[in-house]
């Protein structure tokens, strides 16, 4: 047989386009994967995976498990980018499975393909290439392919079962088809491991196994839901938290008589036993169900990898689920805290708060935190809340960056169709797609329904299920740290079926009004290609394009290269958190230094873990609290009151303990814990004797509000107290640091006793009044460590950074910048003005940055260092991009002002009418509004106040004629509104005015 007839066959068409669009989009993946670890999970995961270690709640023990056998012969430098790999490989897999899933659909409405014409195969296969190619590109499928996130491995698993119910529909007919059930009920039990959102699609392979065996009627529709319900119950909860939970009810009720064992054996038993007996009776779906019940718990099985590793204590043991009541609390994913759903207390506009006086019904505006409810005040009701920011802000939007457009990478960033300007046009992740994935995507769904309801409302399912439902369920609460469109990439894989079913109505459309002719259908099918999947990918390439970004592994190396040896370096979060574990974990980079998370610090487990555990060459940390003392700490609030805290200087023990071995000491008994300190003693930069005799400070705490009086309250969370505690116990002999990073509340007001070094600030016992935010800079110190650092790439003209990543070199500025001022100080201009240059050249400043500020600042260092050619050359790059920001924003201001016009006319109108409800209602929004215009003038004198600072650059550079002609620039761009000084003697004047210290 030769390679022609062999082709003309289906099965051999089927498996060449399926594999081109797994070979495709694995190319433009691993062309575009992060070589490193990534901010947010991926480092986290990239660790706990290579070292089968525990990661947050509910985990990913499956992943972890793949993590590990892909990595285990990879030398560590590799590592990050073999664990990246397996998403970039399921992500492929997804897309070919997208393509499979759409021609199988096709294939359910048209017949077998080898019986349609020419032309009708040219829909049918351009059409399901089309939507595979199309979902390759959009954004949330491409961010999940190129880091180790599950998120990607979880869509796989979704397509992978979807593909399967469509393949057991096609041949269950055949014996021993239910095979393909239990495959798909074991990989629900995979999938578990993976991410429960694999668990959704039950209700899609229920439909397809409903329509395929029976014809519709309402009573038995109903039926097969009600069925698919109770088994996702079944799974989750019952299987997943209710077993476990009951095994340590029943130990603790039996005192350990019946213990988990036991408990796991009776369950097993009781499987096998029935297995048999329903075979044995000839029970076939009761047995096929107890068979599909005991593959999901096989698969399931992954999770034993949890508590087994918890078990050997390693270093990263997220929740400690070491036993089985807190192996539940960790599937149950209780340190999260939980939502009400269909009943509950909510937010009462009248009292401004949380009313805890009668529970409602479908309570979306539950979280009583301070902003939250500040947030909540701008929505008349709970259903206004939940379509407006839930599904709205946190779906809709997310879809249509997918399917429509996306305006940039900032937070909360709209999407755009590509019909109207945008500011942010200059941005790497602005992109648009004129709505055509959308509307094929809508002409697909149109069409499916005509053609196979069936089907169409299975997908319909799908789509719904992995969307709406989950916004339904999560009951989000506003201001979410990130965005969570990845929560959500198996929606998106389901309208892009959609997608390729509208690319096949509108070939057979050509087909019947154009022609019938194959050219025409292949020139029509080349254009919509290029359209559609070819120009996402064009849009979309440099913002997903990861092949050049380090800055993650660096940062990381950079903060533990801060800190001196046996530090504890207290960090804020999971972004300046997960990196450093990543980098210690994976490449034995700094293990001497215990990374102390503040967020995590508020947990019992995670205090008792830097107590009682030595990770690496890093000891215990000094904590003397019990355990009963660590569960009140983390379980009450207590207020507290803002006075002076005394830590005492014990100079001779610090002479001693850094200047040999210390074993015993007059007046100190040298417990475990002090040999500990000592053991990990680091002097400081400056003579003992030079230290102070104490260290002493106001300590404020945290607002928790007014008393009835109207009194201010204040409180320290369990991290504060637990910092407090590791100063105090630590006898300053440990080196301890805050990373700049940990914000102003978590810094516990030390920052006169702060030592800038690197990209921390050190603890020093020695009072520096005055010496602001950012501390005392050791210059020697601060050079040294600054020397040290790596910046892999961060120059490269061609590295795209996300707004995260735009925030994190903003840091690094302020530190060149904070050394340049401490040279200029000490009257060493020269060397001021070599670190300006050494950061820059290092971290260039791009035409997008979070704001201009930081920009601005550098710009004006280099006028007072008299490097007045860099000085020109930056502030002449800045000044066209506060021109550009200053022209939308006098947009946006005459915009709102036309709109507060409209608003007032229509508010005195009701008023005058007698409408007071009507009329309350205006002049809440036309109060927002005139918030927002206040807020947008806020930003608008800022802009020109950095445009004042550039005018004087340009003045001290000798630049007369660029001074004028921006001052000229912001007269003309904001019509008169806002003027920048017409001299020199007056710009001086104004510069002084900021605080600058010319």
């Amino acid at each position: 047989m030769d390679i022609a007839s062999t082709f003309a066959q289906h099965r051999t068409r089927n498996i060449f386009f399926a594999f081109l669009s797994w070979f495709i989009a694995f190319v433009v993946y691993t062309l575009t994967v992060a070589p490193t670890a990534s901010f947010w999970d991926p480092a986290e995961y990239i660790a706990i995976s290579h070292t089968l270690q525990v990661a947050h709640p509910p985990g990913s023990p499956f992943f972890a498990l793949a993590g590990r056998l892909v990595s285990m012969f990879i030398p560590a430098e590799y590592v990050a980018l073999s664990i990246n790999m397996i998403s970039v490989t399921a992500s492929a897999l997804t897309v070919m499975l997208l393509y499979l899933v759409t021609i199988r659909l096709i294939e359910q409405f048209r017949g077998p393909i080898d019986e349609l014409t020419l032309t009708d195969k040219i829909g049918s296969y351009g059409g399901a290439l089309l939507g595979a190619f199309t979902y390759m590109f959009t954004h949330t499928q491409w961010f999940n392919a190129v880091e180790a996130e599950m998120y990607g491995t979880s869509t796989f698993f979704t397509a992978l079962v979807v593909w399967l119910a469509l393949k057991w529909a096609a041949n269950h007919k055949e014996k021993h088809s239910e095979r393909w059930l239990i495959l798909i009920a074991y990989l629900f039990g995979i999938g578990i491991g993976v991410h429960l959102l694999n668990l959704l699609t039950v209700f899609f392979v229920a439909l397809i196994i409903y329509f395929t065996l029976y014809e519709f009627s309402v009573k038995s529709f109903l039926i097969t839901v009600a069925a698919s319900v109770a088994c996702f119950l079944t799974v989750y909860p019952i299987t997943i938290i209710n077993l476990p939970n009951l095994a340590d009810e029943i130990s603790a009720a039996t005192y350990g008589l019946i213990g988990p064992f036991t408990y796991l054996f009776v369950i097993i038993g009781a499987l096998i036993f029935g297995l048999y007996y329903t075979h044995k009776k000839g029970r076939r779906y009761l047995n096929m169900g107890l068979l599909c019940y005991m593959m999901i718990m096989i698969g399931y099985s992954s999770y034993a990898l949890v508590i087994i590793r918890s078990q050997a204590d390693p270093p990263i043991d997220e929740n400690d689920p070491s036993t089985l009541t807190d192996f539940v609390s960790y599937l149950s994913r209780d340190q999260y805290g939980t939502a009400p759903l269909l009943r509950g207390y909510t937010y009462n506009n009248r009292t401004g708060n949380i009313d805890r006086t009668e529970e409602k019904m479908f309570p979306r505006r539950h979280s009583a935190q301070g902003r939250h409810t500040q947030y909540y005040a701008n929505f008349d009701s709970d259903w206004e809340f939940f379509w407006s920011y839930q599904v709205n802000h946190m779906y809709l939007r997310y879809f249509n960056w997918n399917f429509i457009g996306r305006d940039s990478d900032i937070q909360n960033a709209n999407w755009v169709s590509g019909f109207s300007d945008s500011r942010h046009k200059n941005n790497p992740a602005h992109s648009y797609y004129f709505y055509l994935p959308f509307l094929f995507g809508l002409i697909g769904m149109i069409y499916h329904f005509q053609k196979d309801w069936r089907r169409g409302l299975s997908v319909l399912a799908l789509f719904v299920l992995t969307g709406l439902a989950i916004i339904f369920y999560l009951n989000q609460t506003p201001f979410e740290p990130r965005e969570r469109d990845y929560a959500y990439a198996g929606s998106f894989f389901a309208f892009s079926i959609w997608i390729g079913i509208g690319a096949t109505a509108i070939l057979e459309l050509v087909r019947k009004f154009v022609s019938n002719s194959s050219v025409v259908s292949y020139s029509a099918l080349s254009v919509m290609i290029l359209a559609v999947p070819v120009w996402m990918g064009y849009q979309n390439y440099p913002s997903h394009d990861r092949s050049e970004r380090y800055v993650a592994r660096d940062y990381a190396y950079n903060l533990l290269n801060s800190v001196e040896p046996y530090a504890m370096l207290f960090t804020n979060g999971d972004n300046d958190t997960f990196p450093l574990w990543y980098l210690q974990e994976v490449e034995g980079i700094r293990t001497d230094v215990r990374v102390v998370c503040l967020s995590l610090l508020n947990t019992d487990w995670y205090i008792k873990q830097m107590r009682d555990r030595q990770t690496h060459e890093s000891l215990p940390l000094p904590i003397s609290f019990s355990d009963e003392e660590i569960q009140q700490i983390t379980g009450q609030f207590e207020l507290h009151q803002p006075g002076n805290v005394t830590i005492p200087v014990n100079k001779p023990l610090l002479e001693a303990a850094f200047s040999g071995d210390v074993t015993e000491f007059p007046g100190l008994e040298i417990t475990p814990m002090i040999q500990n300190q000592l053991r990990s003693a680091v002097p400081f930069s400056i003579p003992v004797e030079e230290l102070d005799d104490e260290v002493s400070w106001y300590l404020e705490g945290r607002p928790a509000g007014r008393d009835q009086q109207g009194n201010q309250r204040f409180y320290l969370q369990a991290q504060d107290i637990v910092a407090l505690e590791l100063l105090e116990q630590n006898q300053w002999l440990r080196p301890i640091y805050f990373a700049n990073t940990v914000s102003g509340d978590g810094q516990l007001g030390l920052q006169e006793y702060f030592q800038f070094e690197g990209k921390a600030f050190r603890v020093v016992p020695k009072h520096r009044p005055g010496s602001g935010q950012f501390g005392y800079i050791d210059t020697e110190v601060h050079a040294e460590r600054l020397a040290g650092f790596q910046f892999n790439k961060w120059n490269s003209p061609t590295v795209y950074f996300d707004e995260n990543i735009r925030r994190m070199l903003s840091n690094y500025r302020y530190s060149f910048m904070q050394l340049a001022d401490a040279y200029m100080e000490q009257g060493e201009p020269d060397q001021a003005a070599y670190w300006l240059k050494y950061g820059e050249d290092h971290i260039p400043f791009r035409e997008v940055e979070n704001d201009w500020m930081i920009p601005t600042l550098y710009s004006y260092r280099y006028s007072r260092v008299d490097e007045f050619e860099r000085t020109t050359e930056l502030s002449s790059f800045i000044s066209e991009q506060l021109k550009h920001e200053i022209r939308y924003d006098i947009k946006e201001l005459e915009d709102l002002e036309r709109e507060i016009s409209r608003l007032d006319d229509r508010a005195q109108n009701a008023r005058a009418n007698a409408r007071m409800e009507r009329y309350r209602s205006l002049q809440e929004q036309l109060d927002r509004r005139n918030r927002n215009r206040e807020e947008l003038m806020q930003e608008l004198n800022f802009r020109v106040s950095l445009m004042t600072v550039l005018q004087f650059n340009f003045y001290s550079a000798e630049r007369e004629d660029l001074a004028d002609e921006i001052a000229y620039d912001v007269e003309i761009l904001t019509d008169g509104r806002f003027r920048l000084p017409d001299s020199e003697e007056s710009n001086r004047q104004e510069v002084n005015r900021f605080g600058l210290g010319i």
